[in-house]
């Protein structure tokens, strides 16, 4: 029932999502322009589109369109509702939701990362200009897990103004850690295995007279 109502809410959604940009113009390539979104966003797993709200202004354009190409290069359309997907399965677990907002989030904070990894502060401030003018923090949490749109504006400004690229040894020890904890929750050790095929298994008794 909980995965029966996790889908409907994504179908739903999907469908608003998708009457909504049902009148946009395609501009060039996979750039579409809607008059009905208040927000950019990539919508589409297989073919994936970029919508830009009709209002974006020139000087915006440049830096939306940045975020949306390192999104599309990263596939992370792809992510978004691979994650959801999980979700709808432990929907009961509220370390899946947790996990679930968190990894959304991180997704759209790497990708400023990655394209701000070259700006001039000048180049970070517009940018951060840009997310301001096309947040839209109305938005729920599961405002259709197939498209990615933006999100927790405030914090995503303040991470932008103030990144450094972290040093070697930081990615490294990083690195290292998310390895030791994939290790530690994703095997069994044998002790544990054997204890349970022992414990499963019917215990015989000899048969008599």
């Amino acid at each position: 029932t909980g995965m029966a109502l996790m889908d409907a809410c994504f179908l739903i959604s999907y469908l608003r999502l998708r009457r909504s940009v049902a009148e946009g113009v395609q501009e060039a390539g996979d750039i579409w322009i809607c008059d009905r979104i208040p927000t950019p966003f990539i919508l589409g797993i297989a073919k994936p589109r970029i919508y830009l709200p009709s209002g974006l202004s020139p000087e915006h354009r440049e830096y939306v369109l940045a975020h949306e190409r390192c999104h599309l290069k990263w596939k992370d359309h792809w992510w978004k509702p691979l994650a959801f997907g999980l979700l709808s399965v432990y929907w009961f677990d509220p370390l899946l939701w947790a996990a679930y907002i968190l990894a959304c989030r991180d997704l759209e904070f790497a990708c400023d990362e990655r394209v701000i990894r070259s700006y001039s502060p000048a180049d970070k401030k517009a940018y951060s200009q840009a997310l301001l003018a096309c947040s839209d923090n109305r938005r729920p949490v599961l405002a259709c897990p197939v498209a990615f749109g933006e999100n927790v504006v405030v914090a995503r400004i303040r991470n932008v103004l103030s990144y450094k690229k972290p040093g070697f040894w930081i990615v490294l020890v990083s690195v290292l850690a998310v390895l030791i904890t994939a290790v530690g929750f994703l095997t069994v050790s044998v002790q544990t295995e054997d204890a349970a095929i022992a414990f499963s298994e019917p215990e015989e008794h000899p048969s008599g007279i």
